[in-house]
């Protein structure tokens, strides 16, 4: 065999190799997340159903708006040819798993990976899962913080906690501007020697900054609509302050990489949230149930991605066939 025939073959063996990598490890912090939760605590959880029904339609439309933002993205850096809806939701489904993943890059990366099959540029993915990443760090920060302004308590918030988020916001917001974006990238492309450079403008930018600022207002509202599911007393005037407190805490998750999902700081910082509005023994509950049911709906979004990329349409050529 000649060498231009066996590196193509050293190339896809090499690519099957990592999808299997990214599949078992996506399957192995799925498995970890399910055994680290308390099942016996949720023995007398009883869901209001009309409440859990918005909270499960919120909750999808979150997860596909999100899908949704990833294209944009893709189309304001100008990929073309790109599979149809239906197809890049089922790659955001999948990889959006890979969230429970210590470590922010099996996301990124798996976006990237998954999505070069279907012929996007690898380099516009890289750079739109990065512009991605931060847009919704900064967008959440921000809607979270200003939500929970909007309510009194926000002065018995740890200093410290909002300052966190401040800072975090503002960090990344000075990183995504352009010019300094721009030379970030150059640099990463310099130092993985591969790829072309794909420059970011600020229509990019604004763009998916406001479309993650909407898509945060839905997370928020998800998450509200199952406290009033979990806690059917909940009073309408928390709804704003529930709402803020679920996207401060996600964020406060996203700035620490290295845990799952950002489990433990996540749980933590929504737990002390939780306490300006409820009992200690509600809290704890609506955690762990949220933890639970954000799972399922994450797995439950990929298996409808996956049903409606499988959905086969006859041909159009099939239609007549005996004629002549």
């Amino acid at each position: 065999m000649s060498a231009p025939e066996v590196r193509p073959a050293r190339r896809w063996l090499t690519g099957r190799a990592v999808r299997i990598a990214f599949y078992v490890a996506t399957a192995a912090a799925l498995v970890w997340v399910v055994l680290s939760i308390d099942w016996s605590e949720l023995g007398t959880v009883r869901l209001s159903l009309p409440w859990a029904a918005g909270a499960i339609a919120t909750g999808m439309l979150f997860r596909y708006l999100g899908a949704l933002v990833w294209r944009s993205v893709l189309k304001g850096l100008g990929a073309d040819h790109m599979p149809p809806v239906r197809v890049l939701a089922e790659i955001y489904a999948k990889t959006w798993l890979a969230r429970y993943i210590p470590g922010t890059a099996p996301w990124i990366a798996g976006k990237v990976l998954l999505a070069a099959e279907q012929g996007i540029s690898r380099s516009r993915l890289a750079v739109s899962s990065v512009v991605e990443a931060a847009a919704k760090i900064v967008a959440s920060g921000v809607v979270s913080l200003v939500l929970l302004a909007l309510d009194p308590r926000i002065g018995e918030i740890s200093t410290a906690l909002r300052w966190l988020v401040v800072l975090g916001a503002l960090v990344l917001l000075l990183v995504m501007t352009p010019p300094v974006f721009n030379r970030l990238l150059a640099v990463m492309f310099r130092l993985l020697k591969r790829g072309s450079l794909v420059e970011v403008g600020w229509p990019v930018i604004g763009t998916t900054l406001t479309m993650y600022g909407a898509v945060q207002l839905v997370s928020g509202l998800a998450n509200a609509l199952l406290v009033c599911a979990i806690l059917p007393g909940t009073e309408a005037s928390d709804m704003l302050f529930l709402m803020g407190a679920f996207g401060f805490s996600a964020v406060i998750g996203m700035l620490t990489p290295l845990v799952p999902s950002g489990l433990g700081t996540r749980d933590a910082s929504l737990a002390v949230l939780l306490l300006l509005v409820m009992s200690p023994p509600e809290a704890a509950l609506v955690v762990l149930v949220s933890r639970v049911w954000n799972l399922a709906l994450d797995v439950v979004f990929w298996v409808v991605t996956l049903l409606a990329k499988r959905t086969v349409h006859a041909p159009a050529d099939s239609v007549g066939a005996g004629a002549p």
